[in-house]
């Protein structure tokens, strides 16, 4: 009896490989080949793809047309130049715009002689007058010199403005799933899939240099090197003291959260109460005089015709 169990259980077993095999073989096939993918994603051509227009082919057009600029113009050491070049990389970093401050320069250089080329030809189709041709020519070197910065100072505006923003749903977040049972690294990650915004790009930032190898102390002051808000600057001091002193981050986050609601409810207060007294001025300039002229019109004409 015991001997035709054994047998019957060594057949079933023969039997169950037999039919197993050619099933587990194509998944081994096709594991192989979703292998051979995602490593031939990892190729540097892959890699390329996945790269955006800019960085693909603008980019590198830029640098090669700064570089070949750079052999014609004399190499002088000058700090006022090496001052500049660190503002500028300073107001990219601000207005999120990852490019070299001697690649941001060929282009304002490059607007300024495209701007010029454009107000010459406007001048030669208008053929008009001597003022008005040397009144097109001022504009059109005036937007040719201030168009880059002034379209650099409004990325850097809406940049840290949207950060401010949105600040406080993202911390909010953080918080719950650093309740949840996440660690701040996974949370990080975890809010960027959530959510997308400019601050949600900085976050992705720091949990990509933690990643690399970079403490969590150094990310963050990246960050706050990376930004131009006292509230991300506290954020970021209070996050590093948590870790240092051992308090929980959910608190200190929850904490800075209905901090920075409350300020920016007194700082819409604030503008309210402005509001009337800016409104002074147009009515002043726009709006009384015409209400002065259709009161006291008729009077005025009535008493010119008397006298």
């Amino acid at each position: 009896m015991e001997f035709l169990v054994i047998a019957y259980s060594f057949l079933a077993f023969i039997l169950f490989v037999l039919i197993a095999t050619p099933w587990g073989m194509k998944n081994d096939k096709k594991q192989s080949r979703i292998d051979k993918i995602n490593n031939s994603v990892g190729q540097p051509a892959f890699q390329e793809l996945q790269l955006s227009f800019y960085d693909r082919f603008i980019a590198k057009g830029v640098k090669k047309a700064s570089e070949k600029l750079g052999r014609f113009t004399p190499k002088k050491k000058n700090t006022n130049k090496t001052k500049a070049l660190e503002a500028i990389r300073k107001e990219l970093r601000y207005a999120g715009i990852f490019m070299e401050a001697s690649d941001f320069q060929f282009i304002k250089k490059a607007f300024l002689i495209g701007a010029v080329f454009v107000t010459l030809v406007v001048i030669l189709v208008i053929k008009a007058e001597a003022l008005i041709t040397l009144l097109i020519l001022i504009v059109g070197i005036a937007i040719g010199v201030m168009g880059p910065t002034m379209y650099l100072r409004s990325r850097v505006s809406s940049h840290q403005t949207g950060i401010k923003k949105q600040l406080p749903d993202a911390m909010d977040l953080l918080c719950v799933c650093i309740e949840a049972g996440l660690g701040f690294d996974a949370a990080l990650l975890k809010v960027s899939q959530k959510l997308s915004g400019p601050f949600i790009d900085e976050l992705l930032i720091v949990y990509r240099e933690i990643q690399m190898g970079r403490t969590r102390r150094e990310a963050l002051q990246n960050l706050c090197d990376a930004t131009n808000l006292d509230e991300l600057k506290t954020f970021a001091s209070a996050l590093v003291q948590a870790e240092q002193l051992g308090i929980p981050i959910n608190n200190v986050m929850r904490a800075q959260s209905e901090q920075l609601r409350t300020e920016r409810s007194q700082q819409a207060k604030e503008k309210g109460m402005k509001a009337s007294i800016k409104m002074l001025i147009p009515m002043l300039i726009f709006i009384f005089p015409v209400v002065f002229i259709i009161l006291m019109g008729p009077t005025v004409m009535n008493i010119m015709e008397t006298f």
